[in-house]
């Protein structure tokens, strides 16, 4: 995400530089306004830790598991459009290919991305807290 508070912050100090005449004024104002994205991003991966980790300790079964079942359908559809079935027509078989839409690789993006942060942050979160 760092890469979108420089999306979001590279604007935003074009116009301080135009509108602030004051050098300092203009780099403290740049500084409370990444800081505050930071906080902000901060904010956003702590609540989706949050959502894992209920996720992960509730009690039905469906709850622990509908995210990874979820991913592993994704991996199993990707698996056979770009190696199974290949194969299969490589030697004169009929394979069956499933169409993926968008939102499916979106999602797979999303859950990959929920699992990578909630994994690290599981992994990272004893040694560092937000705002010590």
């Amino acid at each position: 995400m760092s890469g979108l508070i420089g999306t979001i912050i590279g604007p935003i100090a074009g116009i301080i530089d135009k509108a602030v005449p004051d050098a300092d004024l203009r780099r403290r104002l740049k500084q409370e306004i990444k800081a505050k994205l930071i906080d902000q991003e901060s904010a956003l991966t702590q609540a989706a830790r949050d959502v894992l980790v209920a996720e992960a300790k509730g009690e039905s079964w469906m709850q622990r598991n509908w995210r990874p079942l979820t991913m592993l359908t994704f991996t199993a559809i990707i698996a056979n459009n770009y190696l199974i079935a290949p194969y299969v027509q490589a030697f004169g078989g009929v394979a069956v290919v499933l169409d993926i839409p968008d939102g499916m690789w979106n999602l797979l993006t999303i859950g990959l991305g929920g699992y990578v942060v909630g994994r690290t942050l599981e992994k990272t979160g004893s040694r560092f807290r937000v705002g010590q």
